[in-house]
């Protein structure tokens, strides 16, 4: 996989391989510090990365299309209920679907953006874009609970999504324009609820650096699992 003077990219920035000597190798990153890192680790995060980059340009590519045909893309706070609070797990998380209610399907579009609202621990956890057209199915099949025969189920994307449920954006620590009254609403599980693209912006760059320092850590803590083989 790796080449020497490849460039490549880890969580920590760009780095160029000097040397392989398996199961290691010598790198420079740009600010010219190098680093012996494990191959079996860089691999898996750089074919991370690659699929990242990859979706984030299929979502891209997607809104443009989207953008083309004269549809506008909408943005919504959805609201999820979770059986353990102490667990990131929640009906259509594993399987990447959302639920809508028939008679709320027409009003989801493929392109449109979504923030997932924890009721339980009333934080904002991850934001995610629906990729697809709608299947019809009984919802029990993704394990979910509501009192409905048949609901309509999107396909999505997670943008970024926080480790922990309790590690989110709480809700009383950020201000929306478009819904002001939000921390009095009672939402209702499987709801949506429309807001700005300024709201969902804010929301998206702090659930997105949260995610991203998650991704720090775990590099820290592989890094340092290196230097305890040593």
């Amino acid at each position: 996989m790796f080449e020497v003077n490849g460039t490549y990219i880890n969580r920590r920035g760009k780095y160029t391989v000097l040397s392989l000597n398996p199961p290691k190798m010598v790198v420079r990153y740009e600010d010219g510090e190098t680093a012996e890192l494990k191959i079996a680790i860089q691999a898996r995060i750089w074919e991370n990365i690659v699929v990242e980059q990859e979706a984030e340009a299929a979502k891209r590519s997607a809104r443009s299309a989207l953008g083309a045909s004269g549809s506008k893309t909408q943005f919504f706070i959805k609201a999820v209920t979770v059986p353990s609070p102490s667990e990131f797990v929640f009906s259509g998380w594993a399987e990447r679907v959302i639920l809508a209610p028939e008679s709320q399907a027409d009003m989801l579009q493929p392109g449109d953006r979504i923030i997932y609202y924890a009721i339980e621990t009333q934080t904002f956890i991850a934001v995610a874009t629906i990729t697809g057209a709608p299947k019809t199915a009984d919802p029990k099949d993704f394990f979910y609970t509501v009192d409905l025969e048949r609901a309509c189920f999107f396909p999505v994307d997670v943008d970024a999504a926080s480790v922990k449920l309790t590690t989110g954006v709480p809700d009383d620590s950020i201000e929306l324009e478009s819904q002001p009254n939000f921390r009095k609403l009672k939402l209702a599980p499987e709801s949506f609820l429309k807001i700005t693209e300024d709201d969902f912006e804010l929301l998206a760059e702090i659930l997105t650096e949260i995610a991203e320092s998650d991704d720090d850590e775990d590099l820290e803590d592989e890094e340092f699992e290196e230097e305890d083989e040593e």
